[in-house]
């Protein structure tokens, strides 16, 4: 039994050594023993957020660590002090190309977190580089300060506080337009109100008394409907017995033509005054079928077709009848007078002038229905 404790304590101690061993060898890998580095400084006025371990990167690569901070008087003033930094940098890269840096690089703290981590960022710049040549152990670089998540936040929340005051005064501006407003539709919607009940009364007494007028009107209308129904058919009536008078008087107007052939003068006055009768009965009718009303009103007689006016126009036309002959007559005695002219060549005859335009103007023919019968012939 002894043997068998004896053989369980040496594999407890063998597994507590293996154990103590990965741990050192993890320690050893992460802590970066047996990897070649060497050491820059960094001269800053404050060491705040600068702590031992920080991590350095490079373009986002951490290629090394903070191991020492130590402060020096400035000897500028009394109490002023400096603070070195020592960062320890990968000699190589992980594929074994050469860690180096322009003398133009510069060191910033900026915030690795919102939380408020903070890293050194390490910014060479590569045109200054060419022509300075590269970092060597020992060199010293000046450190930059970035702003803060804390500060970014700070600058964007007092942003933000200026733009919603600015936007509350403008929406407290446009409430108070609108209460104005509705302080505005309020009264005038009263008022609108009161006038409204105030014209209340008279518009329904003139409504009613709209009422009773289109009552009138349409009692009227009926009555006038049916009269005037009445009236046109005996209008309608009467125009048929004319029509048929008309016939009868052209029958026996004929008749007295076919007597006037006698030479009677006596016939030939009655067959005249027949005529006018005729052109006079013709006329009204005429106008009654066109306009209904003038059957009550009454129809003008024009003095054409009175037997005033058609003497008057016989003889008009009898004195035109004699002028246009003695006119004639007067012409034909001028020509007689006239010696004979041999005719023109047709090589001499003139032609400086265009011949005249011929009259293609249409004219209306001549309203011969209420004309003397005279003038009809």
């Amino acid at each position: 039994m002894s043997a068998n404790v004896q053989r369980t304590d040496l594999y407890v101690g063998v597994f507590l050594v293996a154990m103590v061993a990965v741990v050192i060898a993890a320690f050893v890998a992460t802590s970066g023993w047996g990897t070649d580095r060497y050491n820059i400084y960094v001269r800053t006025a404050s060491a705040q957020d600068l702590t031992i371990d920080t991590r350095i990167f490079l373009q986002g690569l951490e290629v090394g660590r903070i191991t020492a901070i130590n402060p020096r008087p400035t000897g500028r003033a009394a109490g002023e002090l400096e603070f070195i930094v020592r960062l320890s940098l990968l000699d190589r890269f992980p594929d074994g190309t050469p860690l180096r840096l322009p003398r133009s690089t510069d060191a910033e703290v900026i915030q690795s977190g919102v939380l408020g981590g903070t890293q050194l960022q390490l910014s060479p710049h590569a045109d200054s580089g060419a022509t300075g040549g590269t970092l060597a152990p020992g060199d010293t670089i000046e450190l930059r300060r970035g702003g803060s998540a804390l500060d970014a936040f700070g600058s964007l929340a007092r942003d933000l506080k200026g733009t919603i005051e600015a936007t509350l005064l403008a929406t407290t501006a446009t409430l108070n337009s609108i209460r104005v407003l509705a302080e505005s539709l309020t009264v005038a919607t009263g008022t609108t109100r009161r006038f409204i009940v105030a014209m209340q009364p008279g518009t329904e007494k003139i409504l009613a008394g709209v009422s009773v007028n289109l009552d009138h009107v349409r009692f009227l209308l009926d009555s006038t409907t049916a009269r005037t129904g009445v009236s046109m058919r005996q209008l309608d009536s009467t125009l048929a017995q004319s029509r048929v008078l008309i016939r009868s008087l052209d029958s026996l107007t004929a008749v007295f033509i076919a007597m006037g052939g006698e030479n009677r003068p006596e016939i030939a006055a009655m067959i005249q005054s027949f005529r006018q009768l005729s052109v006079q009965l013709q006329y009204v009718l005429d106008q009654v079928g066109r306009r209904p009303m003038r059957a009550i009103t009454g129809v003008h007689i024009p003095d054409s077709i009175t037997p005033a006016g058609m003497a008057r126009r016989q003889i008009e036309m009898q004195d035109s009848a004699r002028a246009a002959a003695a006119a004639r007559d007067s012409a034909a005695a001028r020509r007689d007078s006239t010696p004979a002219r041999p005719p023109a060549t047709p090589a001499a005859a003139d032609t400086s002038r265009p011949p005249a335009p011929a009259d293609t103007t249409r004219r209306p023919p001549p309203d011969t229905r209420y004309a003397t019968p005279g003038a009809r012939r």
